[in-house]
C-alpha cells in the first residue's frame, strides 16, 4: 500500500500534467504532419523537461556542487574569531507586517547562530543587501538578536549585492586577514563562496547550513518520476554552477 501511495501522490505533481501535455501535443503533430522538424519542437523539450525533473540528474548536479563539504562538521569551531553568514533572500508580504527571512536564509541563520554560540566567537557578521525595501543584513540581524545573540556581538553589511561583494566588504570590515572566519552559507553554494574569501583572509573554516544533496529511500524506480523537487533542486544547480562559471571567467 505504501508503494501504491508513493506512485499516487507522484502523479499529482505539477510536473506530470506538464510533460503529458508536450506527449499530447507530439502525438497530434505525429498524426498530422510527417515532418522531422514538427516532431523536434516537442520532443527537445520533453526530453529537456523530464531530464532536470529526475531525481538522479539533479541529485548528481548537487552532489558536483557540495560533495567537497560532506564531512565539514561543528567540532572544529571552538576557534573562531568570527561567524559570517550570507543572506540567502527574504520574503516580502503585503499581508504581513514584517519582512521575514526567506526558508533558506532562516535555515544559514539557525546554524550560524549555533556555531557562534559554540565557538565563543567575537562577532556575528549578517551579510546581504537583496533586492526588498529592507536588506537582508538587517532582517538577519533582528533574527539572530532575537535568537539570543548580544547586539554589541552583530555587525551587519547591508551594500554587498553578490557572493564577490560580500568577501570584499568584509575586506573592508576587519584589518587583519589571519582572522579565523567560521563561513555559513548553504552547501551549493560553499564552493564559489569559499574561493571569494580566501582571497582576502587566509583562515576560512566553511560551515554549510544545509545541502541539496539526498540519499533517496524510495524504490529506485521512483526516482525517475519527474517531480517538482528535482526541478527545483536542478535550477538551483544551473543557477549556481553558472555563478562559479562567470566568476572565473571574470578573473582571466
Amino acid at each position: 500500500m505504501a508503494i501504491i501511495y508513493i506512485f499516487l501522490k507522484a502523479l499529482l505533481d505539477p510536473i506530470i500534467p506538464i510533460l503529458l501535455f508536450i506527449g499530447l501535443a507530439f502525438f497530434i503533430s505525429f498524426r498530422m504532419t510527417r515532418k522531422k522538424s514538427v516532431w523536434l519542437l516537442f520532443l527537445l523539450p520533453f526530453f529537456m523537461l523530464y531530464g532536470v525533473s529526475i531525481s538522479p540528474v539533479s541529485n548528481k548536479l548537487c552532489y558536483f556542487l557540495e560533495k567537497n563539504y560532506f564531512l565539514n562538521t561543528m567540532d572544529n569551531v571552538s576557534k573562531l574569531d568570527i561567524v559570517v553568514v550570507l543572506g540567502g533572500g527574504i520574503s516580502e508580504n503585503k499581508y504581513l507586517k514584517e519582512t521575514m527571512p526567506s526558508q533558506r536564509t532562516a535555515s544559514r541563520i539557525i546554524h550560524a547562530v549555533q556555531v557562534f554560540r559554540k565557538s565563543g566567537a567575537n562577532y556575528l557578521v549578517c551579510v546581504g543587501k537583496g533586492v526588498g525595501k529592507l536588506s537582508e543584513a538587517d532582517i538577519m540581524g533582528c533574527a539572530v538578536e532575537r535568537l539570543g545573540v548580544p547586539r554589541d556581538k552583530i555587525k551587519l553589511d547591508s551594500d554587498s549585492r553578490n557572493t564577490r561583494e560580500h568577501a570584499i566588504e568584509l575586506d573592508k570590515m576587519f584589518r587583519n586577514k589571519n582572522i579565523r572566519i567560521g563561513l555559513v552559507t548553504s552547501a551549493y553554494h560553499m564552493k564559489r563562496s569559499e574561493r571569494e574569501f580566501r582571497k582576502y583572509f587566509q583562515n576560512v573554516n566553511p560551515l554549510p547550513s544545509d545541502y541539496l544533496y539526498s540519499t533517496s529511500t524510495v524504490p529506485l524506480v521512483f526516482s525517475f518520476v519527474p517531480n517538482s523537487g528535482s526541478f527545483y533542486k536542478t535550477s538551483v544547480a544551473f543557477h549556481e554552477i553558472i555563478g562559479i562559471i562567470w566568476y572565473r571567467v571574470k578573473n582571466t
